[in-house]
């Protein structure tokens, strides 16, 4: 069986030791080694030690200071370009804030979502058309926007400086540049951090600390790695929480006690990042320049664009879900997605969605006048970078990095980069597009869960995705699905540790209920209401357990149909297993474990109910009704009853096989049975439930699982019809015989 959670791997064993050596249990030392915490970086994150390296040795730092220097000292203007994400615009009001402080005149300039990310150079030809600027400074972009700047300074004769941090092109643009990776100590700053390091070269770092929450949420809202310089300046920012609006806006969030870095990743960035998508960036900015009082009315109006921004992605979701096919995703090894009406905004967060679903880059597009402009995001496997740069010559541009790239494309080159992305994906090894869920440590006697979050407490700040994760084994005691459509899930495991699961666990509630063993990975947090530690869940493997055979005939029972097929022959099943994307379909568990004895399935990843691999290749155990067969292009089922056997689609190969539990088969149905079932439905067409309705009154007469086929036949023979699971109807319908329902034939007798 192919392992699904891998522990993260030691760096350097010598590391180890010395971790130990600083009174680190060995688990803990393993962990922090996999993390790159080390001699040289040990004072950093647990002995408060900062590190702010000298800006001035930033390539080009002295000559901009001098610049800027010269603008202030004469009362010059200056026009700072920003970008409409939450770097960017913290960024933009970092200068902002500093040159109003200053008395030095400013204005910024965000682009719409429309005009796209960088800076551009008609909007900053307009702004000069109403009023003089001294001086332009762009902030998160201009690093590749060499022509741009060129016709800037061309047409309007004045200086442009351009702070950046992504990734250098082949040629600069002719103007002073400022960024990191130009050969500063740490290369991994942001946009705002760039800004904010501008900043301290002009004024110091007591002047620069006024601003440094800005550039904090800055550096967690561009996903920026918390280590070196950047741990600094979040811990640095989450200490002067000096700006009244954005103070009014985390106590509205109920952010309590102290603001962490994950407040700011998950409610704070989120809603700046809002206004941008939407096409409002201008009410982010006015919010973030608002920082001597509150403006309760933008506050407002933050919100209500990240609930449009909610409602936005709903809609493109629910567009695009009807566009995808699995099988041509599965060819392209990608999701390529576009539309001529879809909001530019939201095109990065759908495209997560997908790549999530699928295991696979996704593209997604919206048509924006004679191109299609787009966000993609990667997998781990993957450089999406170095993928568009093997299509640049199709592009009219793009930018970006590993795993997230922005770019556009005219109408007549879609088509051929969807062929030339599609080439270059399908030289990665199938590998590459497989998720793998990596945890730090494994919860056992010798690491405690208190231990783990005592860790990750002294460690922040973290963004939520750096977390430490563990690993736990256990039996689950109780478990239900809670929330408004039972999409979140409460565990209480064996061991004493509650888990919760949100959004998509829901749905593991009726399996887990009745007791069993889990496998899974959790973060760990304070639970706000009992005040203990619980764990949030962020994968789960269901095992198989004894107490599953009820549950594996109940769902062959529940979606069997009589076999009309064609059966193939053992040899052409194996065969087929061979191909790289195939799913193999057991009954129960057990019967997987026999075929396993004479067929290869060690790199088969193994589902049991609900889908949880990105694998191509697939064992999945009794699956759920909604189990998305169509994302393989072979089925295998291996049946162990020629009777009674579930349709998984056109592309299913059956094999028969001999099954180890003869028991999941045998269901004998007499029209004794049948007739009780319909007379107890009969009398009570209304009731709190089927299962409630056989508890009552039937479960001393028969099994559940006899009663539940039963109802079967009676749908088959239009005898009744059931509206949901607390109501049948009984159409009006001429008598018949049981016989001629082929489900009450295939039960009708004591052994099939």
């Amino acid at each position: 069986m192919k392992e699904r959670f891998v522990q993260r791997p030691i760096r350097d064993e010598k590391n180890v030791e010395y971790l130990v050596d600083k009174g680190f249990p060995r688990a803990i030392a393993i962990s922090l080694d996999a993390r790159g915490i080390c001699q040289a970086n040990f004072a950093q994150y647990f002995q408060e030690q900062s590190v702010f390296h000298d800006a001035f040795l930033m390539p080009n730092m002295q000559e901009v200071v001098e610049t800027v220097q010269m603008v202030m000292d004469s009362g010059g203007s200056i026009l700072i370009c920003g970008d409409y994400d939450a770097d960017g615009l913290t960024a933009s009001s970092i200068l902002s804030l500093f040159f109003s402080d200053n008395g030095v005149d400013n204005d910024v300039l965000i682009p719409s979502r429309e005009e796209g990310y960088g800076l551009h150079a008609d909007k900053v030809i307009r702004a000069f058309s109403r009023k003089y600027y001294d001086l332009v400074i762009t902030v998160d972009c201009g690093i590749s926007n060499l022509e741009e700047v060129d016709k800037i300074i061309q047409e309007l004769g004045v200086e442009v400086i351009v702070t950046d941090h992504h990734e250098l092109p082949e040629v600069l643009p002719n103007c002073l540049c400022i960024n990191p990776k130009m050969g500063y100590p740490f290369a991994n700053l942001a946009g705002a951090g760039v800004a904010w390091k501008l900043v301290e070269a002009l004024a110091g770092r007591e002047v620069a600390q006024k601003y440094s929450l800005l550039a904090a949420i800055g550096t967690i809202g561009d996903i920026m790695p918390m280590e070196d310089e950047n741990r600094s300046i979040v811990k640095m920012g989450l200490q002067n929480l000096n700006h009244k609006n954005l103070l009014k806006l985390v106590e509205s969030l109920g952010c309590k006690g102290n603001l962490t870095a994950t407040d700011i990743a998950m409610k704070i960035s989120p809603r700046i990042n809002a206004a941008g998508r939407v096409g409002h960036p201008d009410v982010a900015l006015d919010f973030l320049l608002c920082r001597d009082k509150v403006d309760t009315k933008c506050l407002e109006k933050l919100n209500q664009l990240n609930e449009e921004r909610k409602t936005m992605l709903n809609d493109i979701v629910a567009d695009a879900d009807t566009m995808i096919d699995a099988k041509v995703v599965e060819r392209e090894k990608m999701v390529f997605l576009y539309s001529n009406y879809w909001q530019h905004g939201v095109l990065g967060i759908v495209a997560v969605r997908y790549k999530e679903a699928f295991g696979v880059p996704a593209i997604v597009m919206t048509k924006d006048g004679d191109n299609y402009v787009g966000s993609a995001r990667g997998v781990e496997g993957i450089d999406l970078f170095e993928s568009f740069c093997q299509c640049k010559h199709l592009l009219a541009k793009f930018g970006g990095h590993k795993a997230s790239v922005g770019f556009s494309v005219s109408v007549e080159n879609l088509q051929e980069l969807r062929s030339a992305l599609a080439k270059v994906y399908n030289t990665y090894p199938q590998s590459s597009f497989e998720k793998v869920s990596y945890y730090d440590l494994m919860l056992d006697e010798s690491t405690t869960v208190n231990d783990v979050f005592q860790l990750s407490q002294a460690l922040q700040p973290m963004l939520p995705q750096d977390k430490f994760v563990v690993r736990v084994k256990d039996f689950v005691k109780f478990a239900n699905a809670f929330g408004k459509n039972k999409e979140h899930l409460s565990a209480t495991l064996n061991g004493g540790l509650e888990v919760k699961g949100f959004f998509n666990y829901g749905k593991y509630a009726p399996f887990l209920k009745g007791g069993a063993n889990v496998d899974c990975l959790c973060t760990l947090d304070l639970d706000s209401y009992t005040k203990n530690i619980c764990g949030i869940l962020e994968d789960i493997a269901v095992c198989n357990s004894v107490c599953f055979d009820d549950l594996y005939k109940q769902n062959l029972l529940k979606n069997f149909q009589p076999f009309q097929g064609q059966w193939s022959s053992f040899a052409d099943g194996v065969g087929l297993l061979q191909q790289s994307s195939v799913l193999a379909v057991f009954d129960d568990y057990e019967t997987y474990l026999e075929v396993a004895k004479t067929v290869d399935l060690g790199n088969f990843a193994v589902d049991i109910f609900l889908p949880n691999s990105t694998s191509r290749q697939v064992v999945v155990v009794s699956p759920v009704e909604a189990y998305p067969f169509e994302k393989f292009n072979h089925v295998v089922a291996f049946c162990g009853n020629d009777k009674v056997v579930r349709n998984f689609g056109q592309n299913c190969c059956y094999v028969k096989v001999q099954p180890k539990n003869q028991t999941l088969y045998h269901l004998l149905l007499t029209r004794e049975i049948c007739a009780q079932v319909f007379s107890a439905l009969k009398h009570k067409s209304k009731f709190d439930s089927f299962k409630n309705l056989f508890d009552k009154g039937l479960q001393n007469k028969m099994s559940y699982h006899q009663f539940a086929v039963a109802i079967r036949v009676f749908q088959q023979l239009g005898l009744v019809k059931v509206v949901d699971q607390y109501t049948v109807e009984f159409p009006e319908t001429a008598k018949t015989n049981l016989e001629n329902s082929s489900i009450y034939n295939c039960f009708a007798q004591a052994k099939l």
